[in-house]
């Protein structure tokens, strides 16, 4: 049976429909299937939100000198516009004395953005308003492009907040020579004390060519990576962290890893970042292993 509605009605109902389209297309759903949105930024505006990200590491660091970095992180480096966030290196010197964390002088800038906050020693003007993030379990994404050339590493992990070390859950590393391989990582102590190390790899792509997302379900007995929304490795142990942890996302340049930049690496280059997605389960009960889509 056909039910009779009238014009105006139908109308109505169809400029609803279309108004409930347009919303779901400008607003990301801030929960999908069990899971709720605990922190975001699609990088829309024309200039980073200073009130969610720090241009360093907890501790003001603006160089990782344990991996040998060879480029000092610097706000300058940071560009975002046209709804992307770009970390860009270049050939820069910078003397050790002007980079935290330097022992010698770099010769290298790039970009460096995360979640730590400030600390209430540092005085610096953009820590005003500045609020950390951090949390245990849930899933983590970014969907990013990452430079190809030899001596970039690019990455996007996780650190305790309260600057403990280990744990660390490297969701991505790729470095520029290999680009095709997205390394995930995840570093602790176990029960005895010992480091331990487990790790995998996706080597589905070349991921400097187009974005892909990379991505990690973090429950308490296991840690799932996603590339592209499939599941690439899973480590399943009792020596799964709890403790909170502050997002990281930074494009390095040299460090004992990726080994120096050499004739054929194109500076300046950047690592893009399209957005960052972080998602609480809500669900009761054991956690399912299907990530938000």
């Amino acid at each position: 049976m056909q039910l009779y509605r009238p014009k105006a009605e139908l109308r109505l109902l169809k400029a609803f429909s279309w108004l409930i389209c347009v919303l779901t297309v400008i607003f990301p759903l801030s929960s999908n299937a069990g899971w709720q949105l605990t922190f975001q930024d699609e990088f829309n505006s024309e200039s980073l939100d200073v009130g969610k990200w720090k241009p360093s590491d907890l501790w003001g660091n603006q160089t990782l000198g344990g991996n040998q970095e060879q480029q000092c992180y610097i706000p300058a480096a940071i560009n975002q516009h046209s709804g992307m966030l770009r970390l860009v290196a270049k050939r820069q010197d910078t003397p050790a004395w002007q980079c935290k964390g330097a022992k010698s002088d770099l010769r290298y800038t790039s970009g460096m953005v995360t979640t730590a906050g400030c600390n209430r020693w540092e005085k610096r003007s953009d820590c005003v308003g500045l609020q950390s993030f951090s949390q245990s379990f849930g899933y983590f994404e970014v969907r990013a492009k990452v430079p190809k050339g030899k001596g970039f590493w690019s990455a996007f992990w996780l650190l305790p907040i309260d600057g403990t070390w280990p744990p660390e859950i490297d969701i991505m590393e790729v470095l520029g020579h290999e680009p095709a391989k997205a390394h995930q990582t995840f570093h602790f102590t176990d029960k005895a004390g010992k480091r331990g190390k487990a790790s995998g790899m996706s080597s589905d792509a070349d991921l400097s060519a187009e974005f892909h997302t990379f991505g990690i379900d973090w429950q308490p007995d296991k840690l799932i990576w996603y590339v592209d929304g499939k599941e690439t490795y899973r480590f399943q142990s009792t020596e799964i962290p709890s403790k909170p942890m502050y997002l990281l996302i930074n494009l390095a340049v040299g460090g004992y890893w990726p080994g120096s930049p050499d004739a054929n690496t194109a500076l300046p280059s950047m690592m893009e970042i399209d957005y960052v997605r972080v998602y609480q389960r809500i669900s009761d009960g054991k956690p399912d292993d299907n990530p938000p889509r």
